[in-house]
């Protein structure tokens, strides 16, 4: 095997290419640059959440580069979220139509829900609501109401698929369980420290999609702490990266597309966005592919401490 798969087929039978380009922390003209560079380039996967503030741009770039007939609709996969504030039925439905306004779209590609634990909705767009304590506020909802209201949408056209976000195996089982119209995408942190053997296992058996964030290891994650290794230097990475004439990142994100999932790496240069869509154009030999999996360990830069005191976070499983 001299490349990799450029698309992943969904359990509809659809396509999601393997390569998107992540948006979060993005925003204004440094966005709207990075993006219309990654559509001329052939970047057709685009992830974006309402909660990370930058889709009226992205909306603004897709529908110029549609009108003058750089891409065609039909060619692109956009991805949004719900975020925790709205899981309530009526909530989901209103985020998904927010969403698509600031799109500019008729429907969306993929809808996940961004979080499964949840937080208040206090009615001024707060998405990180405190309590007294200046404490993440949270509050439990009916994660199988939300679904319906998910699948609400998709009988309404406003999405063509649905899915999960940041969930753990007892929430995806029961949601599964449940679901006229089952979950297509699991969307969450995964890398060569966090390789998420076991929801990897999870999502095969299911016929889930697994894409990938942070597969470079989050170096852009706000509020990082001192005390985690940075994936980027680790020596065995750096020491193949040496020897096949790759970079670190590139390595990495190879890796990851060699487990059949997707990857959203984010740039705002235009070298990095040309080597990231690149990297399925070549393959790590089965050698080193057995050297990184020797460093998996269960390093989670995203570890949403929040949700660990919600009621229902399920200790010990991965997410």
């Amino acid at each position: 095997m001299t490349s990799l798969r450029k698309y992943l087929t969904l359990n509809s039978g659809r396509r999601i290419p393997t390569v998107g380009l992540g948006t979060f922390l993005m925003k204004n003209d440094v966005l709207r640059e990075a993006l219309d560079y990654a559509l001329y380039i052939g970047y057709r996967h685009i992830d974006t959440a309402l909660s990370y503030g930058n889709e009226v741009e992205i909306g603004d770039v897709v529908a110029s580069r549609i009108k003058d007939g750089t891409v065609k609709r039909a060619d692109l996969f956009i991805t949004t979220k719900i975020p925790p504030i709205y899981l309530d039925y009526q909530d989901c439905l209103q985020s998904a139509e927010k969403s698509l306004d600031n799109l500019k779209l008729k429907y969306v590609d993929m809808l996940l829900i961004h979080h499964p634990c949840g937080n208040p909705n206090r009615g001024d767009g707060n998405f990180k609501p405190l309590d007294e304590n200046g404490e993440r506020e949270i509050v439990s909802y009916d994660i199988l109401r939300t679904w319906k209201a998910m699948e609400k949408l998709v009988g309404e056209n406003q999405t063509v698929h649905i899915g999960l976000s940041n969930c753990q195996p007892t929430v995806i089982n029961k949601i599964w369980k449940a679901a006229k119209i089952k979950p297509s995408n699991l969307q969450l942190e995964c890398h060569a420290y966090l390789q998420q053997k076991e929801l990897g296992k999870l999502c095969t058996e299911r016929g889930i999609i697994m894409t990938s964030y942070g597969a470079l290891g989050a170096i852009t994650r706000p509020n990082q702490s001192g005390n985690k290794p940075v994936l980027l230097d680790d020596l065995v990475i750096k020491e193949i990266a040496s020897r096949i004439n790759r970079t670190p990142g590139e390595v990495l994100l190879n890796y990851v597309a060699q487990l059949n999932r997707g990857i959203l790496p984010k740039s705002q240069t235009k070298i990095r966005l040309k080597q990231n869509i690149e990297v399925l154009d070549w393959c790590l030999s089965k050698e080193d592919i057995k050297l990184i999996q020797t460093l998996d360990r269960n390093v989670k830069y995203f570890d949403f401490p929040w949700a660990k005191n919600h009621p229902d976070y399920v200790p010990n499983q991965p997410f």
